[in-house]
């Protein structure tokens, strides 16, 4: 072996690998800008420097092994090493060596199409950028295309990509035969498309100028609505768990009133917080499920499947506005608190940037993923940035003029991995390493081990707990600002997360169990002398609306459906109608809409498949006993008041269906 012609060539190749990473990293940039993907700036720093390194990692390794590899035959070897970041997903290595087989047949043939024209520094970029580009094209395909790229067909086709890519620009040579030339041309057609069909996404906050009224008396107190985006009760220490989850709401509520019977009226995101922000169950305020595809996409590419709130509809915003209050919100969950979805109505302000949106995954956060689980896996800005936007907007807002503060904390949300020091409850665990590597989170209904379970179920109380210390910074810096006294404070959830119960994960089209729907309410009423305690009065998130009309001195209108959290006196309901493409992935589970009716202990479960379940949740708070049977009388009954609150509910869901 001619070792000093290896050595030379491992330093050619780490070279020119650094040029590969640098234009991995420029057309991802570019065409993650387009697509509308978002990264906040210090995960650019450390993708540009992860791609460099890789470059040069693959540069190095492919002039080591073929050091006389040139030009545009030596890009065909590095951007095989970045296709194989694409492919590589152990456990298991089958679907790597086939792509390697495959990757090494494919470059022959490309070495063999360039023939000896490909040489020098000009060939070694125009071919780096070819099959870079032509990857990126494929990841950022449609959702059909990606769905199809399963088993092995994955690899085979990453193999295959950038030697198509080459053929396409031997093709044009026919009539282009200079190279700078059809790389100006192939430069400038992508530049062109990328600026014409791009859709960027628009980060700064939606600044509504909006007609209020004279400020309304002095004294009128501020109003923080804070929301534990997919909170379940029973996981708060407030609430009894035995894991100390939320020390600091516990110490907020000795000065609050804590609700131990309160529910959401749906099981997933938007619903639920356009009943927090209007009063209205979900069939009367319109955000919900479709039953059917919609046009276009949501912010994060999913096909739309879920109405917004519709104009017409007032929210508590609104009212407040009208009122005379300045009016801020604050949104971590930027998939379906997007400004689209029609929940900004009424604020004067409304931020609801992400924290890191990647509408297709850059290869080296994916291969990064592999050795360091939570590397960019978080897409919601932290409450901790929450409270930084939110406290910043109040010290500048109007002064003379009560607040109407909105605040949405994600934490607890999938995907569950705690971050330190809040994974104090993970790393103990058995294989807790192996199913970090995992993706637990399905919408299949399995039996879930007991380890898996137990890894879930730690990281999303390790999530809820760095919520908690977050939620306790805003609390005082409210009163260093000395809004804390003269405010009405709350804090609820729009609904909670299935963990393992009942072989379901998540939220959004699954049964409507506890686990969805119990979720926290605490009130902490301005003034010295407020209501306190614990309360098992039955209370939901649209009794939001109307309690703070009432401390804010607006008239509640009538169409209002939720209470005064202090005099509520009705059952609880809940409802969800069809996610289409949960229908079409995981089949007829999901192809049922269903209603729920609580009426003290007992809860009806009825789906539009005439499926009835009823519990009694004071002898069988897990759900694991269905009553229908025994309590025959009992289920009609709650199923004739069941049908006449809520008729109104999508019978099934078509895949293809087009709703307008």
């Amino acid at each position: 072996m001619d070792v000093r012609r290896h050595l030379g060539g491992a330093l050619r190749g780490a070279a020119l690998g650094l040029v590969a990473g640098a234009l991995w990293f420029t057309i991802e940039a570019v065409a993650g800008w387009a697509a509308g993907s978002f990264l906040p700036a210090g995960v650019i720093q450390k993708l540009a420097l992860l791609d460099l390194g890789l470059g040069a990692a693959a540069g190095l390794l492919v002039g080591l092994a073929l050091p006389g590899l040139r030009g545009g035959a030596l890009a065909l070897g590095i951007a095989a090493f970045y296709g194989l970041l694409r492919v590589y997903a152990p456990p298991g290595y089958g679907a790597e060596a086939v792509y390697v087989v495959a990757a090494v047949a494919a470059c022959a043939a490309g070495i063999r199409l360039l023939g000896s024209g490909a040489g020098g520094l000009l060939g070694f970029v125009h071919v780096s950028l070819l099959a870079t580009a032509a990857l990126v094209i494929l990841e950022i395909g449609s959702q059909e295309v990606r769905a199809a790229l399963r088993g092995m067909r994955l690899p085979l086709v990453v193999a295959a990509v950038p030697v198509l890519a080459v053929l396409v620009d031997r093709l044009l040579a026919f009539g282009l035969r200079s190279r700078a030339a059809r790389l100006g041309v192939e430069l400038t057609a992508g530049l062109v498309a990328a600026f014409v069909l791009g859709r960027p996404l628009t980060t700064t906050p939606l600044e509504q100028t909006l007609v209020t009224a004279v400020p309304p008396p002095a004294g009128t107190p501020d109003v923080f609505l804070v929301s534990f985006d997919t909170t379940r009760a029973d996981h708060l220490s407030l609430y009894g768990y035995e894991r100390e989850t939320s020390p600091r709401l516990t110490e907020f509520a000795k000065d609050a009133l804590v609700f131990t019977q309160a529910r959401s009226t749906a099981g997933w995101t938007l619903p639920g917080h356009a009943s927090m922000l209007t009063g209205l169950y979900p069939n009367k305020h319109g955000a919900h499920l479709a039953g059917g595809w919609l046009g276009g996409q949501s912010i994060d590419g999913r096909r739309n499947v879920a109405y917004p709130l519709k104009p017409d509809k007032t929210t508590v915003t609104e009212l407040l506005r009208d009122r005379g209050y300045s009016t801020g919100a604050f949104i971590a969950n930027f998939s379906y608190l997007y400004r689209d979805f029609g929940l900004s109505q009424g604020f004067q302000h409304y931020d609801d940037a992400p924290g890191l949106l990647l509408r297709f995954e850059p290869a080296a956060i994916r291969f990064a993923r592999r050795f360091a689980p939570g590397f960019c896996l978080k897409p919601f800005r932290s409450a901790r940035q929450i409270n930084a936007a939110a406290l910043e907007w109040l010290d500048v807002a109007p002064k003379g003029r009560p607040a109407f503060m909105f605040l949405n904390y994600m934490e607890p949300h999938q995907p569950w991995l705690a971050p330190a020091p809040h994974d104090k409850w993970v790393w103990g665990l058995p294989e807790a390493h192996e199913l970090a590597q995992r993706n637990l989170y399905t919408h299949e209904v399995k039996d879930f081990t007991a380890d898996e379970i137990g890894f879930i179920t730690a990281n999303y109380d390790g999530q809820v707990a760095a919520m908690d210390e977050a939620f306790a910074e805003l609390i005082e810096a409210l009163r260093a600002r000395g809004r804390l006294d003269n405010a009405l404070i709350i804090v609820t959830s729009d609904h909670g997360e299935l963990l393992g119960d009942h072989g379901q994960v998540g939220h959004m089209g699954r049964m409507l169990y506890e686990g969805l729907l119990h979720i926290p309410m605490i009130v902490r009423f301005p003034g010295a002398d407020r209501p306190m305690g614990t309360t098992d009065r039955h209370v939901q998130n649209l009794d939001v609306t109307p309690t703070v009309l009432e401390i804010a001195g607006v008239p509640v209108p009538e169409d209002v459906q939720g209470r005064d959290v202090r005099t509520v006196e009705r059952p609880s309901f809940a409802e969800e109608d069809i996610n289409p493409f949960l229908v079409a992935e995981y089949g007829e589970f999901y192809d049922r809409a269903t209603r729920v009716l609580f009426e003290g202990s007992w809860k009806l479960i009825t789906t539009s498949r005439g499926e009835k379940k009823l519990f009694d949740l004071a002898r069988d708070p897990g759900e694991t006993r269905d009553l229908g049977a025994e309590e025959p009388d009992r289920l009609a009954a709650m199923s004739r008041r069941l049908e006449a609150a809520m008729p109104t509910r999508v019978a099934a869901a078509n895949p293809d269906q087009q709703v307008n």
